[in-house]
């Protein structure tokens, strides 16, 4: 049986790798990567929740997959500046980035 797991971060959050000067704004979250009780995930390959985000560092932006342990947020109130995140989010109060609402027709 596969244990729940919660994220630790929301869809829009403005967050950074703890290791590198790269910020993003999450836009999904991958469980694929989390595996199971009966067949955990112990290669080199990542465990626990992958973030998905329109990232950028001091050279260009870029789409980046980044494991949950390797985050953390990002409170410089700076924009993240991605020519992907106009398409999905607008800018909402302080800052935060909301999901777009899709029209129906």
């Amino acid at each position: 049986m596969s244990k729940t797991q919660f994220a630790r971060y929301n869809i829009g959050q403005v967050i950074r790798h703890r290791l590198y000067a790269m910020r993003g704004v999450i836009f999904d979250v991958d469980t694929s990567f989390a595996g199971t009780d009966d067949e955990p995930r112990t290669s080199g390959a990542a465990t626990g929740l992958v973030y998905r985000l329109f990232a950028e560092d001091d050279e260009v932006p870029y789409v980046a997959s980044i494991a949950e342990r390797d985050l953390e947020p990002d409170e410089s109130g700076e924009p993240v500046r991605h020519p992907g995140i106009g398409a999905m989010f607008e800018i909402g109060e302080a800052g935060r980035y909301r999901r777009r609402r899709l029209s129906m027709n």
